[in-house]
């Protein structure tokens, strides 16, 4: 009993801060908490990423409801579904793909090399001129796509789909970056747009993974620790949009730049590959994986920074075009 207490105080406060930066990003956490579950309570790998999943529920849920209650504009529920429907069989995909796959370390470097330019591109983002957060004017419909639009934005949910069912994600790593991107989206709209979405990845994740652990020993676990790290990941999902409008949108981009370009170091198995080749190690792993992280990623802050301040400098007509197009 006593283990239960100290292990509920240890991760209350761990699921809140990741809950928290979760609801401001549009992302499931899942590169963070996978990780921490693994190395402070020596959960099975198989078993973090479905913890890491379970928990990710309640904070979209929660998230999705903050974010329509300050300000209704910001989750579009319409493109949502619409994402919906091609993040479910891409959710099949990857769950198969987990089943043939003994070692899927080539798809997870594909997956990788694949989102570090989004990653880059929403760290070297620079100001827009006259960008009001979620303005009528941004609204964005499905009438008003064109189909190129159509398509890559269902591409680009079928493979946040592949990544929830392969990987044990929620799907906003690439979700969020494909609505600022693809639809113009302002970065808080995305990011609720993407909790909404969540909403029903995670929960046909978890549904699978219960039927999955329904007759093995792990069921107890992966309700306990899922239960418990969900509970605080509600308090950080309520905080999170709360203060969201309060933090500039560019420096959001930025934020979640930096933590994506962790989340596919840790996908890639750089860590593992460069400092524990043997595998031996997960806690030596995960080191590497921070370092690398770091490595790359505070570089580009400043060098982002640095742009940043160089823009502010410059006359108002030698105003630059958006990153966004």
């Amino acid at each position: 009993m006593e283990q239960l207490v100290f292990e509920f105080i240890i991760i209350l406060p761990i699921s809140l801060c990741i809950g928290i930066v979760a609801a401001l990003t549009g992302i499931s956490g899942g590169a963070f908490k996978t990780p921490l579950l693994i190395i402070l309570f020596l959960l099975p790998a198989e078993v973090a990423s479905a913890v890491s999943l379970l928990s990710a529920v309640f904070v979209s849920v929660v998230g999705t409801l903050a974010y329509y209650r300050h300000n209704p504009d910001q989750v579009n529920f319409r493109i949502g579904l619409f994402l919906v429907i091609a993040t479910l069989p891409g959710t099949s995909v990857g769950i198969f793909l987990r089943t043939i796959f003994a070692d899927a370390h080539i798809l997870r470097s594909i997956f990788g090399i694949v989102l570090f330019p989004i990653a880059l591109k929403m760290m070297m983002s620079l100001p827009i001129e006259n960008d009001a957060l979620c303005d009528e004017e941004k609204i964005v419909r499905i009438s008003q796509l064109s189909l190129m639009k159509i398509i890559m934005i269902i591409f680009a949910a079928f493979l946040a789909g592949i990544l929830a069912g392969l990987l044990g994600l929620g799907g906003g790593t690439l979700i969020v970056p494909a609505l600022c991107i693809i639809l113009n989206f302002p970065i808080l709209a995305a990011a609720a747009t993407s909790m909404f979405t969540m909403i029903f990845t995670t929960s046909v994740g978890s549904l699978i993974n219960y039927i999955a652990f329904i007759q093995t020993d792990n069921l107890i676990v992966f309700l306990y620790y899922g239960l418990v790290m969900g509970t605080g990941m509600v308090t950080g999902g309520f905080i999170g949009p709360k203060y969201a409008n309060r933090v500039d949108g560019l420096m959001l981009q930025r934020l979640f730049g930096f933590i994506l370009i962790f989340a596919l170091v840790k996908m890639m198995s750089l860590g593992q590959l460069w400092f524990n080749p043997e595998g031996s190690s997960f806690l030596l792993a995960t080191i590497g994986d921070s370092i690398i992280w770091l490595l790359i990623g505070i570089p580009l802050l400043m060098v982002s920074f640095y742009r940043i301040r160089k823009r502010r400098k410059k006359p108002a007509n030698d105003f630059e075009i958006p990153y966004i197009e």
